[in-house]
């Protein structure tokens, strides 16, 4: 592995990668401590040069403050030409701000359209919000069955959330029909990575069960 001294010296010269890699490692690297103002310095030089990694890696120092002052505004600046070149997370961070109206104006269709970006490329958050938005009409118009499909690849990659409303999909006949065994399969999974609500759901789906059997 290239040292860090020659990694300053190659991003020195303007190579936009060496730049990020710099940038990256005096963000997260273990020996050298969280150095985010001159992570953040490293990142805006690359970025500059349209390096789409570094591009959202500013987006998130923006986002969160961390070596700049905080900006949604500039987070989704950035975010947005990282997204325009691809990148899934960007993508999915930039759908998150026009959702919410953070750094954006509010706007419900152009969520959709990058959370649709994102999710093609298999980003289980973003299937997972798509999801929801089908389900619930927002910015698009409601699909049941879109969003049992969405929350499906999502669960299948482990996120708790999916799993929990895909559950709910099969225990009310939210674009399937209703199955409690499929539920409480779901709400199983969604229990055992995490999610607060699952159990509770699974207890209240067997007194039904019980009651209706």
């Amino acid at each position: 592995m290239i040292t860090t001294s020659s990694l300053s010296k190659v991003a020195a010269s303007g190579d936009s990668d060496a730049q990020f890699r710099l940038g990256y490692r005096l963000a997260h690297g273990r020996r050298l401590g969280r150095r985010w103002r001159e992570a953040a310095s490293w990142f805006a030089r690359s970025a500059a040069q349209g390096h789409p990694r570094a591009q959202f890696h500013l987006g998130t120092c923006y986002d969160f403050g961390h070596g700049v002052a905080k900006s949604y505004t500039r987070a989704m600046r950035y975010y947005a030409k990282a997204a325009s070149q691809g990148h899934a997370a960007a993508q999915y961070n930039l759908a998150l701000g026009y959702r919410d109206g953070q750094g954006v104006a509010q706007d419900s269709k152009r969520a959709v359209f990058w959370f649709r970006k994102a999710a093609k490329q298999g980003d289980a958050e973003a299937l997972r919000d798509l999801g929801v938005c089908l389900h619930e009409g927002l910015g698009a118009r409601r699909d049941d069955k879109g969003a049992v499909r969405c929350y499906f690849r999502a669960a299948r990659q482990g996120d708790q959330k999916a799993a929990f409303n895909l559950g709910q999909c099969y225990r009310y006949g939210h674009g399937v029909v209703v199955n409690v065994g499929k539920a409480a399969f779901w709400f199983r999974r969604a229990a055992a990575l995490g999610h607060r609500g699952a159990k509770s759901a699974l207890r209240s789906l067997g007194r039904s069960k019980g009651r209706t059997g």
